[in-house]
C-alpha cells in the first residue's frame, strides 16, 4: 500500500517509489531551489531546506568517513556541516557534537548557524548549546569548545559521537593532528548508522600540519586546489604520531599493501578478527565555491566586496583559495599601498595609451587603457596566439581612442608574433623585458626600471583605477571567478627586489614570480609597462628614460 502512495507522487522517481523508497526527482529538487531564489529575491523566508546546486550538493553526496570542505570563502561550509547531521536526528540512540576552538566562537559561529538548519526539527538550549531533536524524542547535539587541547583525550574518552562537526580544522592543526585524531577515536556508534566526520577550514600554509595533511590535492607551483582531485575519495592509515607517518593510497588495497602498515594491520586483523578494511580511513577533500552560492548572492550581494575590502594577505587567500602561508612583507607594494591606489581620485590628462601583457594558452592576455594614469579599461584575452588575437587588440584600442604607437606590448615569447605581424610591426612599441634602462648604473634591465618607476608611482598617488575595472570578473583555466582588484591584491607580491650583490636595482625573475604568487603575474606586469609609454609625449617629465 505503501509503494501504492508513492508511485502516485509525481514528485517523486518512479524507479525508487516502485521498491518503496521516497527519492525525489531532479527535477521537482530544481523546482524547490528556484523557488528559494524567487522568494530571497522577494525579501521572503526560504521555505525549503535544500542543498544549493554545486559545492554543497558535492559534498552531500560524497561518501568518506572524513570529509574536509572550504579552502574558499562563501561556499556555506558551516550551514553544509549542519546540515550533514539532518539525517541522524530521528535516531534517539545517536550522539552528534559540533566543535569550535573557542566558546565565543561556538556561540557567534556553529550554534547561531545551526539554529538556521534545525529550527523546527527540536528544542534548543542556549545555556548549554544543545540540540535536543524531534521534541526529545529523537538525536541530540551537542556544540563543545576545544580551547585546552590537551584535555581532548580526557574529556571525551569513552563518548559516543556518530557524527562529529570541526568547524574551522586549521584552528586545531597548527602543530599536530592530536586534537583531530583524539576526536576521531570517539567517532564510533552503536546506534545503526554511519559515523561520519566533518571539517571546514580556510586555507593556511605549511607551517600548519593540516596542509600536509591534504598535500595530495594542492598543486605544489600554484598552492591551489588541483581541479581533478577535488572531491576524489583517497585511503590511509595512520601508523605514527607525525603527520608523515600516514600511508596514503587511492584504493583500502593500496594502503593495505603499503610496506611501512602491511605488518601491523595484520597484526590488527589478527588480534581482532576484524576485516583489514576496517582499519582504513577514507577522506576526502572539497572546496567551497562562492559562484554556485547563490542564496548568499542575493541575501548579502556586498560579501566578497566587505571580505576583499580588509585588504589582508590571509584573507585574498581565503578568497582565491590559496595554500600558502603570508609572506613575510618583502614585496615591494603593500596592502595599503593598493587601497589607496584602488581609492585614489581619477588622474586623466587626456593623452590615451595601452598596454598587452600577451601570454601563454595557459594563462592570460590582459590588456589596459588608461587616460593618462587613469585605468579606465581591461579585457582579457585566454587561448594563447590566433588569428583572431590581432583583430581583438585592434578593436580594444578603437573602442578607447588609442593610436597604435601609444601601445605597448611584451614582445618576449609569444609576444614576438605580434612584433612580427603587419599590425603592430613599426607601428606600436615592443616590451623586451631585457632591454637596456635608461641608466644601467641604476637598473639592470628595462623590466626592472620600470617595475621599480611603477612602484614608487603607485606609492606617491600617482595611478588611479575606474570601480568597473576593479570589479571587472574573469575565469581562470579552472573555471573560477575572479574580480581584477583580487588579482592585483595577489599579484602585487609578485614585484620583488632581487637579492644580488650589486647596487644596481633588478626585479625578480618570472619563475620566482610565479611561484611568489602561485601563477603568471599577467595583470600586475601588464600594467608596469605603461611605464614605458610616458615620455612619449611629455618629453623628460619622467627623468631617466632616456632616447628608446
Amino acid at each position: 500500500m505503501a509503494a501504492k502512495k508513492l508511485k502516485e507522487d509525481k514528485n517523486l522517481d518512479p524507479v525508487f517509489a516502485k521498491v518503496g523508497k521516497k527519492v525525489y526527482t531532479y527535477e521537482y529538487i530544481e523546482s524547490l531551489r528556484k523557488e528559494n531564489l524567487e522568494r530571497k529575491k522577494d525579501g521572503k523566508p526560504i521555505c525549503n531546506l535544500i542543498p544549493q546546486k554545486g559545492f554543497q550538493e558535492k559534498v552531500l553526496l560524497t561518501q568518506a568517513d572524513i570529509k574536509i570542505v572550504g579552502g574558499r570563502r562563501g561556499g556555506g561550509k558551516t550551514w553544509l556541516g549542519c546540515f550533514e547531521a539532518l539525517p541522524y536526528i530521528f535516531n534517539p540512540d545517536v550522539n552528534m557534537y559540533g566543535f569550535r576552538k573557542f566558546e565565543d566562537d561556538v556561540k557567534r559561529g556553529i550554534w547561531k548557524s545551526s539554529k538556521q538548519v534545525y529550527r523546527g526539527f527540536g528544542l534548543a538550549s542556549d545555556s548549554y548549546y544543545e540540540w535536543k531533536f524531534l521534541d526529545g524524542k529523537g538525536a541530540t547535539m551537542k556544540m563543545e569548545h576545544l580551547a585546552e587541547e590537551k584535555k581532548v583525550s580526557d574529556r571525551f574518552r569513552g563518548v559516543e559521537m556518530a557524527y562529529i562537526l570541526i568547524e574551522e580544522l586549521a584552528e586545531h592543526t597548527k602543530e599536530n593532528l592530536d586534537t583531530l585524531f583524539a576526536l576521531l577515536a570517539s567517532n564510533r556508534t552503536t546506534s545503526g548508522v554511519r559515523s561520519k566526520c566533518v571539517c571546514t577550514c580556510n586555507p593556511v600554509g605549511k607551517s600548519n600540519k593540516l596542509r600536509h595533511f591534504i598535500d595530495w590535492y594542492i598543486d605544489p607551483e600554484t598552492d591551489t586546489i588541483i581541479p581533478e582531485r577535488d572531491g576524489v575519495i583517497r585511503y590511509f592509515h595512520r601508523y605514527g604520531d607525525d603527520v608523515m607517518d600516514i600511508a596514503w593510497g587511492n584504493t583500502p588495497e593500496e594502503v593495505y599493501n603499503n610496506p611501512n602498515v602491511h605488518a601491523k594491520i595484520n597484526k590488527l586483523v589478527d588480534e581482532t578478527g576484524c576485516p583489514y578494511t576496517d582499519f582504513i580511513t577514507s577522506l576526502v577533500f572539497i572546496e567551497g565555491d562562492y559562484a554556485s552560492n547563490e542564496i548568499l548572492k542575493i541575501s548579502d550581494p556586498k560579501y566578497m566586496n566587505r571580505i576583499s575590502a580588509r585588504g589582508t594577505e590571509s584573507t585574498t587567500n581565503d578568497i582565491v583559495g590559496v595554500w600558502r602561508d603570508i609572506d613575510s612583507g618583502s614585496a615591494m607594494l603593500s596592502l595599503e599601498d593598493m587601497e589607496r591606489f584602488f581609492n585614489n581620485s581619477e588622474k586623466r590628462d587626456g593623452f590615451m595609451r595601452a598596454s598587452a601583457d600577451v601570454a601563454l594558452k595557459s594563462d592570460f592576455l590582459v590588456l589596459y587603457a588608461l587616460d593618462g594614469h587613469h585605468i579606465q579599461d581591461v579585457e582579457i584575452w585566454r587561448g594563447g596566439m590566433s588569428d583572431e588575437v590581432i583583430p581583438f587588440i585592434e578593436k580594444f584600442l578603437k573602442k578607447n581612442g588609442v593610436r597604435k604607437e601609444n601601445f605597448t606590448y611584451d614582445a618576449n615569447g609569444l609576444g614576438m608574433w605580434l612584433s612580427e605581424s603587419a599590425a603592430f610591426k613599426g607601428k606600436s612599441h615592443p616590451f623586451n623585458n631585457k632591454s637596456a634602462p635608461s641608466d644601467s648604473r641604476m637598473w639592470n634591465n628595462l623590466k626592472s626600471e620600470c617595475a621599480e618607476r611603477f612602484v614608487k608611482a603607485i606609492k606617491s598617488g600617482e595611478y588611479s583605477i575606474s570601480e568597473d575595472v576593479l570589479n571587472r570578473k574573469f575565469y581562470d583555466k579552472k573555471k573560477r571567478s575572479y574580480t581584477v582588484k583580487e588579482r592585483l591584491l595577489e599579484e602585487r607580491r609578485a614585484l620583488k627586489r632581487k637579492d644580488n650583490a650589486t647596487s644596481r636595482f633588478e626585479i625578480i625573475e618570472k619563475t620566482q614570480m610565479k611561484l611568489e604568487v602561485g601563477h603568471s603575474p599577467d595583470f600586475i606586469e601588464g600594467l608596469l609597462m605603461i611605464e614605458l609609454l610616458f615620455k612619449k609625449r611629455t618629453g623628460c617629465i619622467r627623468h631617466g628614460f632616456g632616447n628608446w
